[in-house]
């Protein structure tokens, strides 16, 4: 016990000076993470949680001590393959003792049991009606916030869902819902997601839904979950999208999911590509009305092949999910209304970004002291032109052959730019090392544009 002690106190020291951006897979080699199993109870009384969320891993190298990334709960109990180790939490790091090594190419189940306030990343409170809802907010590393992981989109599990709620709301979350079961005062809906995906996209939502389905020329069902109150102006909102959808499958490959849901929810952000079941703000002009909300949902629903499905390996390569998004969204634009109306995205994503950069500033870059900071016009605007500047540069041939190969060849994984950069090259067999150097590598210019 007292050895224990001090081995957790090394390990803590070790994070404490690491670099303080919490942007590192804390177990990269040692572990993969298969599956997340999260058991969640939320109360329409408070915001208190309690769950258990359960790990399946195998094991990539020896070892003896597990980290996870767990923020700000209690932990209750720990059970690694049934019996019961010893834990200790530090800085945002669950800290557990293996009673016997874990030997490479091992599998093992562990399971955390928890409760507490989510002090970020799970929002639950009322919406702007007044009525008590429910939802996740994961990027770019809170998920942690409400359930233990390892908060890096390197590793991408599978996840199953187990929510219980008061009867009178509705759940969503990735993937099929797979079982409905009613006791009492409250209800458990259970949702599975079939194919790997990122710790920042794992998200339910409760609320009182209004709820629709439409479906894709290919099959692909589409839900509407918003505030009964919205329901109509949301359903003017997401006409467009089975249409956005085929596009897509068209120029890149089939849609990664069994479904599609557009939420109305609480994220902090414009919109949260969550893969299969996308968030906007509930102050959202899908919602309200006041404008045509089509680019965002567009940007949003390009994610779910890039950024959701084809993911990154690490945080400076994030233009391989938002320029891919941003560009797609063009690209969109450009096959339903036709040239002018792309070359008008075109020139609002270089105002955007001649306002926004900064001159010493790349693309690809580890220069940055929190995660947000990548939510950049290098990331979006640039990212985007650049892929229309290799768009010119291959032709349109070269280019929408590579973009189905790097899609076929990196669904449900990681990549990098040099993984794209590879692709792109054999397709069009050009040598692309310069042209990617000039736009992702060095700081930007106007004259990137002439």
């Amino acid at each position: 016990m007292k050895k224990w002690i001090v081995v957790l106190l090394v390990i803590s020291i070790s994070i404490v000076h690491g670099s303080g951006r919490g942007d590192k897979n804390i177990m990269a080699g040692q572990i993969d993470v298969l599956s997340y199993t999260i058991n969640l109870e939320i109360s329409d009384s408070t915001d208190s949680i309690n769950a258990t969320t359960e790990i399946s891993f195998s094991v990539l190298k020896d070892l003896d001590t597990l980290k996870f990334n767990l923020k700000d709960m209690n932990v209750t109990d720990c059970l690694l393959d049934s019996q019961n180790i010893l834990f200790q939490t530090n800085d945002g790091i669950l800290l557990l003792a293996a009673r016997n090594r874990l030997v490479s190419n091992s599998l093992h189940r562990l399971a955390i049991s928890y409760n507490g306030t989510p002090k970020d990343g799970l929002f639950i409170g009322k919406n702007k009606y007044g009525k008590f809802c429910a939802f996740a907010d994961n990027w770019p590393n809170r998920a942690s916030y409400w359930f233990p992981c390892i908060d890096h989109p390197s590793d991408k599990a599978k996840v199953t869902f187990h929510i219980t709620v008061p009867k009178k709301y509705e759940v969503i979350a990735n993937g099929d819902e797979t079982e409905f079961a009613s006791s009492g005062r409250t209800a458990e809906y259970s949702y599975s997601m079939s194919v790997p995906i990122t710790t920042y996209c794992m998200v339910f939502g409760a609320c009182d839904f209004s709820i629709s389905k439409t479906q894709t020329s290919s099959g692909v069902p589409v839900y509407n979950y918003t505030f009964p109150e919205d329901s109509i102006t949301a359903a003017k909102s997401f006409q467009n999208v089975p249409d956005i959808i085929k596009y897509f499958e068209s120029v890149i490959g089939p849609y990664p999911y069994s479904k599609l849901a557009l939420v109305e929810s609480s994220t902090k952000y414009g919109g949260m590509e969550n893969s299969s079941a996308i968030f906007l703000p509930e102050r959202s002009p899908s919602f309200t009305g006041r404008r045509n909300n089509d680019e965002t949902v567009a940007h949003e629903i390009a994610h779910q092949w890039f950024g959701d499905d084809v993911s990154i390996s690490n945080w400076p390569d994030l233009w391989l999910s938002e320029g891919f998004a941003t560009y797609f969204s063009a690209l969109y634009f450009e096959s339903r209304d036709g040239e002018e109306r792309f070359n008008q995205q075109l020139e609002r994503i270089k105002g955007a970004y001649s306002r926004g950069h900064r001159v010493d500033a790349t693309v690809v870059t580890d220069n940055y002291s929190k995660l947000e900071e990548l939510l950049n016009v290098e990331n979006y605007d640039k990212g985007a032109l650049f892929l229309n500047a290799l768009r010119k540069f291959i032709g349109d041939e070269s280019f929408f052959k590579g973009i189905k190969e790097y899609y076929k060849e990196f669904r449900h994984s990681n990549v990098s730019t040099d993984d794209f950069k590879k692709v792109m090259s054999s397709v069009s067999k050009k040598n692309l090392d310069p042209l990617f150097n000039k736009w992702l590598y060095e700081p930007g210019s106007q004259s990137l544009f002439n």
